[in-house]
């Protein structure tokens, strides 16, 4: 896969892509599983080859798309995909958005203080700016939450059903924290 992505960047004198979507169900190795249908462009940016034929990659995320046909997976998993807009920050976003931001450092603040062996170095510091530059998605990378979430948030088409499911998140972080699991 990985030689086919870079020979079509090499062709398009661009840089190398390949999808990832989640697996909703089954196995990541030999079939039978069950993918989500909206998933990210991954571009490569780094491409570090071993000797024994491996190879380790830095990608960043490039954009949502939604299959429109799965494809023969020989030699790997294909598919054929639309390229899904960004959500849109409207004037209306902007108050719950720094409502987030303020719950958001509320948590990060209690979890340092009641539990401060469960921080990473450094607390994660939630920029509205990064969200104006990176969209909503930036922010649940500093997160400790898992990959059903960050699919939930992926599927959304709007920065309101984004800041709901974001809602729903750091309460149930929140309650995490406070009740001790």
């Amino acid at each position: 896969m990985l030689s086919d992505c870079l020979g079509r960047a090499e062709r398009s004198d661009g840089a190398g892509f390949f999808g990832v979507v989640l697996i909703a169900r089954g196995h990541e190795v030999g079939g039978g599983d069950v993918r989500h249908e909206v998933g990210t462009y991954a571009r490569i940016d780094n491409v570090l080859r071993q000797a024994d034929g491996q190879a380790s990659l830095t990608c960043t995320g490039a954009g949502r798309f939604r299959v429109t046909e799965w494809l023969p997976d020989d030699p790997y998993p294909r598919a054929v995909t639309e390229r899904l807009p960004e959500p849109a920050i409207t004037a209306d976003d902007h108050p719950r958005i720094i409502d987030l931001r303020d719950r958001l450092t509320d948590f990060v603040t209690e979890v340092a203080q009641t539990r401060p062996e469960a921080v990473p170095a450094g607390l994660p510091h939630f920029d509205v700016d990064d969200v104006v530059e990176h969209g909503l998605f930036a922010w649940t990378l500093r997160l400790p939450i898992g990959p059903a979430d960050r699919q939930r948030l992926l599927e959304c088409d709007t920065v309101t059903a984004q800041l709901a499911v974001l809602d729903d998140v750091v309460e149930g972080l929140t309650a995490m924290i406070r009740f001790g699991r």
